[in-house]
């Protein structure tokens, strides 16, 4: 029977030494743990299985971030990789992009050769990137605001997404892409298949993040999360409410 288990706490009350005891039972008992948490973490986290466990223990779990369980996916998975742009790369890319959309811009067209203008767009569609926001659903916003203003400037921000996204094709890789890319690839590789899963340290997830969670839990055995949390503030408005706000979306 499938197990969705929240460990709260707060913060140095011993959450992680409860999450490191429960995957030492799964990694003891034969079956394969995956231990989640933010890339800051990742070395340390490491080290404190390889303690706890011991090298022969430690050998039936995985400790991986996002970023690296991107990594993992991907190498599973196998096929054509394209090249990884850099920050440079992407700048001369959205310039690209600004001059090839500038007939269809409205209200930003003569900012088209500004470099600047450019770093600012790339941080702004790397935030929508992020929060799984698509240029479809600007432009849908673009329709059904009311404040004309508005309306221009998400029509012009979704023409230069669009834009972007097709000159960087499949040839090339925005790193901001890769949870996305990630989510499509755990839809045919059940890479969780017959594993327990642990996310810990983290104070939220993002759009996407969530997105892969929601594939870990189509395919782990178990889910575990480990939240900072005070049972004990139970109003509404408090300093761990976004952390509430996690615990039902997920």
């Amino acid at each position: 029977v499938f197990m969705l288990k929240f460990i709260f706490g707060r913060p140095a009350s011993g959450k992680t030494y409860n999450v490191l005891n429960m995957i030492n039972e799964i990694a003891l008992s034969g079956k394969s743990a995956v231990l989640i948490v933010p890339e800051q973490f990742s070395f340390e986290s490491e080290r404190a299985v390889l303690k706890a466990l011991g090298d022969k223990a430690a050998l039936n779990v995985s400790v991986m971030s996002f970023s690296r369980l991107c990594d993992e996916v991907g190498r599973a998975v196998g096929g054509i990789a394209g090249v990884t742009l850099t920050e440079a790369d992407k700048v001369i890319f959205m310039n690209r992009a600004l001059l090839a959309a500038a007939d269809e811009l409205k209200i930003w067209r003569r900012y088209c050769h500004s470099v600047f203008f450019a770093k600012t767009m790339l941080d702004t569609i790397g935030e929508f990137k992020i929060n799984t926001v698509t240029p479809e659903s600007l432009k849908k916003a673009a329709e059904e605001t009311e404040s004309p203003s508005l309306a221009l400037k998400l029509h012009d921000i979704a023409v230069i997404y669009e834009t972007y996204d097709t000159l960087v094709g499949e040839k090339f890789i925005d790193p901001a892409d890769n949870l996305t890319k990630l989510f499509r690839q755990l839809e045919n590789c059940r890479f969780f298949e017959n594993k327990t899963v642990f996310l810990d340290s983290f104070k939220g997830f993002t759009g996407q993040q969530f997105r892969i969670i929601d594939r870990i839990l189509s395919q782990a055995d178990d889910v575990i999360v480990s939240l900072t949390n005070d049972p004990a503030l139970d109003n509404d408005y408090n300093v761990f409410m976004n952390i509430r706000t996690t615990e039902k979306k997920i």
